[in-house]
Order: structure tokens, then sequence, then C-alpha cells
């Protein structure tokens, strides 16, 4: 009977230590993939903060050209028609491209100074990796 007891106090200790074991292998892979996670995040931020300048350039950019289409003289200071047709025509299609820039710096500015975004979609898309993973262990595959 003692026998019996301490064999199995032994594979109960076994047991433990192999569960401690697994769980500190899975925490330090977690921790390895938040890393991973952090450092790509950190990356998108950059990314986003230099193309959120570099619409402020191109935006600066279409505002010289509109001023420069503007102040065009044709033949001597007088623009016929056809000309001023076509002026008016280029700064209307600028005016439409700074709008679609103003919007497009607008939420680069929205996500770099709200990083909590790219924060909430990097956690959407690491549980969905995860949960595809536990189903693709289980053996359950979705039926395409």
């Amino acid at each position: 009977m003692a026998r019996t007891l301490k064999d199995l106090l032994l594979a109960l200790l076994n047991a433990t230590l192999i569960l401690v074991a697994l769980c500190l292998f899975l925490g330090w892979k977690l921790a390895s993939t938040v890393d991973g996670i952090t450092s790509r995040f950190s990356e998108n931020l950059q990314i986003v903060t230099a193309l959120r300048e570099d619409a402020q350039g191109i935006r600066g950019e279409l505002a010289a050209l509109r001023s420069d289409l503007a102040t065009i003289p044709v033949d001597g200071g007088v623009v016929d028609n056809i000309t001023a047709q076509r002026i008016t025509t280029t700064l209307t299609r600028l005016n439409d491209v700074e709008d679609k820039l103003k919007s497009a710096q607008a939420k680069f500015a929205d996500l770099a100074d709200s990083p909590d975004v790219l924060i909430d979609q990097a956690i959407q898309t690491s549980a969905d990796v995860i949960a595809d993973r536990v189903i693709a262990i289980r053996g359950c595959v979705p039926e395409t």
C-alpha cells in the first residue's frame, strides 16, 4: 500500500512537472510572439508617419502647381477660351486630387496619433492565427 501511494505521488509529481514545463514553454512562445508583434507594430507606425510626411509634401507641390496654373499668361497675357477652359479643368482635377490626398493624410494622422487601432488589428490578427492553429491541431478543419 505504501509503495502504491509512493508511486502515485511520484506520478503526480512527474505530471505536475511536465505541465509546468509545458506552461513555461507556451509562455516563452507567447512572449516571443508578443515581441514580434511589438516590433512589427513599431515598424508600421514609422511607415505611417513617413507616409503622412510624404502626403504633406505632395500637398505642398499640388498647391504650387495650382498657383502656377492660375498665373499662366497665354498670348501676351490674354488667354483664349479653349486654354482658359483647359486650365480650369486642370485646376478642378488638382483640387480633387488634393481633397483625396487631404483625406488620406487625415487617415494617416489618425493612425499615427491613435496607435490603438493598429494594436487592435494586431491582436485580432494574432487571435485569428492562434484559433486557426488550435483548430488545425484538433483536426477540425472547416469545410470549404
